[in-house]
């Protein structure tokens, strides 16, 4: 990990750390996810889980004083015996929710974008869906079109030492979710950007010309659903990359694509200019300004 402000390392956790550990975690993830507790406090247990395996003497540093809260579920009467809490870890979660935890504490080496996140999400502020799988890149993104972001938890016994997807281990993968759903939610300037975005792309999903380049085109394919996926970015980043995506496709085509992407959203023409010059000298803040109302103005709104 690097900082609390910052980024963190892909694995935290390595497979030969976790190999070692496998029993442990696997008997502890099926105690907790049937433990009658809110997600986010689901959530607090399974971090609590890896980060003592990664940092065993010092995972939880003090930050601020704090005032209890007797009517919230206390960290020590949900944890189970079988995480076998050590007598400094009592000490120091004696009187604590998971709400304190990210509040008041800082825990070694993670983003304070995952405390927000966590704070957010059990406060009701920002949708959040607790999953125990990974959601593919259309499910996603149609949860990202209704405000929504994801936060998976590996339980599966036979994946739960090794990396998620050959790339993160259980607990960086998690902190992934976390800190993109901040990069989603945090910044109110460029959510409805965002969403308008996301329901443009799921509009247009379907179309027939679009799912056979998907279909036939592997770093397209993998492009595309990178964007609309897996970036949570100010706008006019978003259809930067976007737009990228199909530079390459489009240059081998006879009948380009992103012109057409462009149509099928019923792009006014001023819009279209500016969407065409993006990526070029041409660019100019009117037309960012034009493309930044477009999209604002595509937002779906779910009561």
């Amino acid at each position: 990990m690097k900082n609390r402000s910052g980024s963190y390392k892909k694995v935290l956790i390595a497979e030969g750390l976790l190999g070692p550990n496998r029993q442990t975690l696997i008997k502890n993830i099926d105690l907790i996810t049937k433990l009658p507790v809110a997600p986010f406090e689901l959530c607090t247990l399974y971090i609590l889980l890896f980060l003592r395996i990664r940092h065993p003497k010092n995972w939880l540093q003090k930050k601020t004083n704090f005032i209890s809260r007797p009517s919230e579920k206390l960290l020590l009467d949900i944890i189970p015996e079988e995480f076998n809490l050590n007598d400094w870890e009592k000490e120091k979660l004696q009187g604590l929710c998971a709400k304190d935890l990210f509040n008041h504490y800082n825990l070694k080496g993670i983003p304070l974008a995952v405390n927000r996140t966590i704070l957010n999400w059990a406060n009701g502020d920002w949708n959040i869906e607790l999953l125990t799988h990974i959601p593919s890149p259309r499910e996603l993104l149609r949860m990202q079109v209704k405000n929504t972001r994801c936060i998976t938890l590996t339980t599966n016994h036979d994946e739960i030492d090794r990396l998620v997807l050959s790339s993160r281990d259980p607990l960086s993968f998690v902190l992934h979710d976390l800190h993109h759903a901040d990069h989603f939610f945090n910044q109110d300037e460029s959510l409805k950007g965002q969403l308008g975005f996301y329901s443009l792309v799921n509009q247009i999903y379907d179309q027939p010309q679009l799912k056979k380049s998907l279909k036939e085109d592997t770093q397209f394919k993998s492009e595309f659903e990178y964007v609309v996926s897996d970036m949570n970015a100010y706008v006019i980043h978003l259809f930067k990359c976007f737009k990228s995506a199909f530079i390459r496709t489009d240059a081998e085509s006879a009948d380009p694509l992103f012109p057409k992407i462009l149509q099928w959203w019923d792009m006014p023409v001023h819009v279209q200019s500016a969407a065409h010059k993006l990526n070029t000298p041409e660019f100019r803040d009117e037309d960012e300004l034009h493309l930044k109302n477009f999209f604002e103005s595509s937002q779906v709104v779910f009561v």
